[in-house]
């Protein structure tokens, strides 16, 4: 099994919730970092919260930071939490058994620092298992912050270079429960998490 493994497909097809199934209780011992969507009482969607990787097996007690907020008038972002903190867990990622990156491929990838931080931790020897924006949530994310060209060209050059990469598998999620993306991330956590 390849030390890095990606999940794309449609938002809310289920990629998340199928590696938290494989991972089970290691998911406290990610290095890394997830991205959470935060809702009012009513179901509203209010915007997307950066946190530690352990915070995917339980949010309480965590710091965390919105780098997108909905609840305005109009959508704001937050690139100073990719600048710092988001920079700071994927260096940090290094003294963790393993690294989860739920999710990368968004607007974080036009920030340089990030940039360079995943590109060490993607050419590191840990192993990886994350999920990667899926070429139609990256063009939504285009459309509503009116983002250029150069944010296309980063996120198609990521999942390209993940695609060609010999140690990593890039695999699309195609429907929710995925048996073949479950089968395999539980594979992989079967030799990649040892606790």
């Amino acid at each position: 099994m390849k030390k890095k493994l990606f999940l794309t497909g449609p938002s809310g097809i289920g990629k998340s919730t199928i590696i938290r199934q494989a991972l089970g209780p290691a998911l406290a011992y990610a290095g890394g970092l997830v991205t959470r969507r935060v809702h009012d009482g009513s179901g509203k969607l209010l915007g997307y919260e950066l946190m530690p990787a352990a915070a995917a097996l339980s949010p309480a007690g965590y710091e965390r930071w919105r780098f997108l907020d909905y609840s305005g008038e109009k959508p704001s972002k937050d690139n100073e939490v990719f600048r710092s903190h988001g920079v700071r867990l994927l260096q940090e990622a290094e003294y963790y058994p393993f690294v989860l990156l739920d999710e990368i491929g968004g607007f974080e990838m036009l920030i340089p620092q990030f940039r360079n931080a995943l590109a060490e931790l993607l050419n590191s020897e840990l192993p990886i298992i994350g999920v990667v924006k899926g070429p139609e949530n990256a063009g939504e994310i285009k459309r509503r912050f009116g983002l250029g060209d150069r944010f296309t060209a980063l996120t198609d050059n990521l999942r390209s270079v993940l695609a060609k990469d010999a140690d990593s598998i890039l695999l699309e999620v195609k429907a929710p429960g995925d048996p073949v993306a479950s089968r395999i991330a539980r594979a992989w956590a079967e030799e990649y998490v040892s606790l």
